[in-house]
């Protein structure tokens, strides 16, 4: 008879429904790290509109649609299929797949709030750092990758997968029934950007793509993402704002810390002993490169990624701690 104990889901398993009023709880519907990161991205959009009113910024709300709508959906379907269905499984994955879609959401409009910048930015600083205690060139850099164009395009290619590898991760987890891992993941992930974003709205970065002009040869050989048409529209919003953000504008923009690096992170760290973690390690073994070169990062950008990355992990194990569990004798996805 299908159960809901898969390996480790008893440690973060909603209650049992309650009669009457009680049985409207959302703890019957939602684990308790679930409901911890729904109530992060109700708290994370409620900031992004009360500034949006304080800085009179336009924003078109119903264009981000693309990302609530499914978010809510999925959310919900979770739900429903673990109260209804008895597949804790696949309402797991789907829960967690609406919260990282609705937080990138919310959180995007959020970032992009902070345009423009009005205060000194950090990219001199860190680019002096990085020729003086590492010797790191960006230009330097890409110009060698460039020497080797397959390799350079193969790890843009790498830089792009980063979403994708993420639902990897989530779907994999879930599929296993990894709950404490997964939850992990999504707080992790969470709680990174939310330091990334808070670093970079009190010292900004844009990277070195915004203040270096590199060859036409280079670009094109390594087919580059943030290249000079990217490093203009960096500056553009910085001096100049947006009169509208909406999700065609939408672009990496935070230098300091590299959340690419984080994602990198989060896709190895937490598929020990799967079927996935071996493609994950070799591809995000690329991936630093990628970052450097095809994100227009400093190599400072890097190390900061990994500290928010540490950081945000040690918290997510607070969070979420481990918990004793019995085995799935049958658990349906």
């Amino acid at each position: 008879m299908p159960t809901d104990m898969s390996p480790d889901y008893v440690a973060a398993r909603p209650l049992a429904p309650l009669a009457g009023l009680a049985a409207l709880d959302p703890r019957r519907w939602f684990a308790g790290p679930e409901l911890f990161l729904i109530a992060l991205i109700a708290a994370t959009g409620a900031v992004a509109l009360i500034l949006s009113v304080l800085f009179a910024q336009a924003v078109a709300w119903n264009a981000f649609l693309i990302s609530f709508a499914p978010s809510a959906g999925l959310i919900l379907l979770g739900a429903y299929v673990r109260s209804a269905k008895n597949m804790p499984r696949a309402a797991v994955c789907a829960i967690a797949t609406g919260i990282y879609i609705g937080f990138s959401g919310v959180i995007t409009i959020l970032i992009y709030l902070r345009f423009p910048i009005t205060v000194p930015l950090l990219d001199a600083d860190l680019m002096r750092l990085d020729a003086q205690i590492f010797g790191y060139d960006w230009q330097g850099f890409t110009t060698a990758i460039a020497a080797y164009p397959v390799i350079g395009r193969a790890i843009g290619w790498v830089y792009g997968s980063s979403l994708m590898q993420l639902f990897a991760v989530i779907f994999m987890l879930g599929y296993l029934g990894r709950s404490v891992a997964l939850y992990r993941v999504l707080i992790t992930g969470t709680v990174s950007l939310l330091l990334a974003v808070a670093f970079w709205w009190l010292w900004p970065s844009l990277g070195p793509s915004a203040y270096v002009t590199l060859p036409a040869e280079t670009e094109r050989a390594l087919g580059l993402i943030h290249g000079q048409e990217a490093g203009a529209r960096l500056r553009d919003m910085a001096q100049n704002g947006n009169a509208v953000i909406t999700p065609q504008i939408i672009m990496g923009t935070i230098a300091f810390p590299s959340y690419h690096t984080v994602m990198a992170c989060l896709a190895v760290c937490f598929v020990a002993g799967t079927v996935i973690f071996w493609p994950m390690l070799l591809i995000n073994i690329a991936m630093l490169p990628a970052i450097l070169s095809h994100g227009g990062h400093h190599f400072s950008d890097v190390l900061g990624g990994l500290l928010t990355f540490a950081l945000a992990y040690g918290f997510a194990r607070l969070m979420v701690p481990e918990k004793s569990a019995r085995p799935d004798p049958g658990a349906t996805f």
